[in-house]
């Protein structure tokens, strides 16, 4: 058995409420700032611990101590001493005062440690000899009984500032970018407008500005251009679970599948970057955040989405060559909103498909759009054939746009049958399913199909809407969906046409 060891963790609580919650004033320098101003906090945290005196003068090999550090998210092994604990006992304290001072509680950070030892392949921790996913379950474990209990060493510290009375009355100052009262400063924006905010919303404000000077990234608006604004939010799934029961070997086997999947998502110079930057994108998207395996995109509507299945493919090839891993998929949601529209509930509200596609089955590998989750695995590619093809026969070939109303009119009726049918069940409603759309559909695509004989195209794919493409419930709902997007693109092509007439 080795000598004593302490597996420590960090975990960066509040990030994403952290990165949404800003007005829509200048909001992309913001985002940016605080995507970047993340990364450096967690680094500076993580090289805090590594550089503890006593730890540097450790025979360990430095390079082996840092596991991983990304995504707001840290883990390093070091010598197990009364004076390392102690050292980072106080720098957590530090640290979480340093928070508290700057952002009064929208940002918390948990730090624990674990004491363990390697015996052989496994590890004992606690008593206990397990493989190494342990040590990743018992660290989950303590953040979540540390985030239950944010900042409880400055509440009992500073008991006074939480729940005495506070003065009241005067003038309110309040940040123009978080909307958060406090004492404000200028900063200066690029259009020499100034903005009182908070002294850390500057800092984080002149970092922004710092990358757009050297990435040249656009302002919201100038993405959307004269359509919509797409806000996408994409992680792995169940990568947790695969941690924590443990496919890797050694702490060595962990820090290289991190490093690779680091790789992946680094928007800098990773794969994500490249994807990025090539010429169908760069001028329509930008990757405000990429940190772990959580991804936060803005752009051109259409644009992102393409983007967002350009990432499950990148993902899917990347791990099979490079991490050799077949079970790993990745899911997310995109809200689609008006460039004018608030980020911070735009962000909310792509968090909320998000969520959606994870739980739209047990493999989740999912993503939401206009409302619906479609599966990755075929769905999608359904559903965006049929899309194209619309498309294709309303500017080609003369089929009318009346039959995407009516797509969707139908797949409403089958929606609020199967809501009817499950009120029923329990007993809640005595209604009868309304079933008239089957028969509107035939008729409708029947005479309309009349009146097209010689348009083969058009009279090819009205059969196969009839008597294929719209019999389940599950084909009205990937067909609706084809033609809400179909909808929106033909708007698209509608405004482009207007602005060169």
């Amino acid at each position: 058995m080795t000598g004593d060891l302490l597996f420590v963790g960090g975990d960066l609580s509040g990030i994403q409420k952290f990165i949404y919650n800003i007005s829509s004033k200048k909001a992309m320098v913001s985002l940016k700032g605080r995507s970047a101003y993340l990364k450096r906090f967690t680094d500076e945290v993580c090289k805090r611990i590594l550089d503890i005196s006593e730890i540097q003068k450790s025979p360990q090999d430095k390079d082996e101590m840092k596991i991983y550090c990304s995504g707001g998210k840290f883990y390093l092994q070091v010598p197990d001493t009364p004076t390392i604990r102690k050292s980072i006992d106080v720098i957590k304290r530090e640290v979480e005062a340093q928070l508290w001072r700057e952002h009064r509680g929208q940002l918390a950070i948990n730090i624990a440690y674990l004491p363990f030892q390697y015996d052989g392949d496994n590890v004992v921790v606690d008593g206990e000899t397990d493989n190494i996913g342990i040590l990743w379950k018992k660290m989950t474990e303590k953040f979540t009984t540390l985030k239950n209990q944010k900042f409880k060493d400055e509440l009992l510290d500073s008991y006074g500032e939480f729940f005495e009375v506070q003065k009241v009355g005067g003038d309110i100052k309040v940040c123009q970018v978080t909307g958060i009262e406090g004492d404000v400063v200028p900063v200066k924006m690029y259009d020499d407008e100034d903005l009182m905010v908070l002294p850390s919303v500057k800092k984080q404000i002149e970092l922004g500005k710092k990358l757009r000077d050297e990435q040249r990234f656009k302002m919201l608006e100038e993405y959307a251009g004269d359509t919509y604004l797409g806000i996408l939010r994409m992680d792995i799934d169940n990568l947790g679970a695969k941690f924590i029961r443990s496919d890797f070997k050694s702490m060595k086997e962990y820090k290289q599948f991190s490093l690779a999947l680091d790789w992946f998502f680094d928007a800098e110079q990773g794969r994500l970057h490249d994807l990025q930057t090539q010429d169908k994108y760069r001028e329509f998207l930008n990757i405000v955040y990429a940190g772990g395996d959580d991804i936060f995109v803005v752009g051109r509507w259409d644009k992102v989405i393409d983007f967002a299945a350009r990432i499950k493919d990148e993902f899917k090839s990347y791990c099979h060559d490079t991490l050799e891993e077949e079970t790993l998929s990745i899911s997310g949601g995109v809200a689609v909103v008006n460039a004018k529209f608030p980020i911070a509930k735009a962000a909310e509200m792509a968090g909320e498909a998000e969520d959606a596609a994870k739980k739209y089955s047990k493999q989740k590998n999912a993503f939401n759009m206009f409302g619906e989750t479609v599966s990755w695995m075929n769905e999608f590619d359904y559903v965006k054939t049929n899309k194209d093809k619309l498309v294709e026969l309303i500017k080609n070939y003369g089929l009318s746009r009346s039959i995407l109303h009516k797509i969707k009119k139908y797949a409403l009726i089958v929606k609020e049958n199967m809501a009817v049918e499950v009120a029923n069940k329990k007993g809640e409603k005595k209604r009868k399913p309304d079933w008239s759309y089957v028969w509107h559909k035939a008729y409708y695509l029947t005479r309309y199909m009349g009146k097209e004989k010689d348009n083969k195209e058009v009279y090819k794919f009205c059969m196969s809407l009839r008597d294929e493409k719209l019999l389940t419930p599950n084909d009205y709902r990937m067909m609706s969906l084809a033609a809400r997007w179909a909808e929106l693109e033909l708007r698209e092509t509608d405004n482009t046409n207007t602005k060169n007439e």
